[in-house]
């Protein structure tokens, strides 16, 4: 009798201050393995997330952790909070809902150990759920035009493609990303 495949459980909890480090060391992991692979979000061309960025989020309580069942590696990462870029304002949603009851996604991404693992679905699922509990009416984000792995994943979690539309974001000159919607 062969073993049977047994789901993984993920722990989902926010880094702290002593993640930082982990965090940081996760998103290094998943740049370089960008960097080494096909870069689809262009990370590693870009430096995004920034230390800054990660370390902002970590301060602000906005930086949440997927840990493997032992509780001691990192397996992927996900930043979650009410702040969207200006050209969010211009699109065509579904719910006209004002910031607070909005959750915004931003630098989700899976180490390259987990890869392949149910991670990303795992931290979308665990976002949708960090919505409700905040009372969110839905969940937005955006990833670049070339991200299909992304473009993929976000309609498979009920997600609405809302298109391409032109963002500007600091320190970057990429411009063209989807925009995507999931309605609570």
């Amino acid at each position: 009798m062969g073993e049977r495949d047994v789901p993984v459980s993920w722990d989902f909890r926010v880094a702290g201050p002593a993640d930082t480090a982990a965090a940081l060391d996760a998103y290094r992991q998943i740049i370089d393995h960008l960097a080494a692979t096909a870069d689809f979000p262009h990370w590693h061309t870009e430096n995004r997330p920034s230390e800054a960025e990660v370390r902002g989020w970590v301060d602000a309580g906005q930086l949440y952790l997927a840990l493997d069942p032992s509780g001691e590696q990192v397996a992927g990462v996900v930043a979650l909070n009410h702040d969207a870029p200006d050209a969010y304002r211009q699109a065509p949603w579904a719910v006209d809902a004002p910031p607070e009851q909005v959750l915004v996604v931003h630098a989700l991404g899976v180490c390259p150990a987990f890869l392949r693992q149910g991670v990303a679905r795992f931290l979308v699922d665990a976002a949708l759920e960090v919505a409700r509990g905040e009372g969110c009416r839905a969940v937005r984000l955006d990833t670049y035009v070339e991200n299909a792995a992304a473009r993929a994943l976000y309609p498979r979690c009920g997600f609405t493609d809302l298109g391409v539309h032109t963002l500007h974001y600091e320190g970057t000159d990429l411009d063209q990303f989807h925009l995507f919607e999931r309605v609570l």
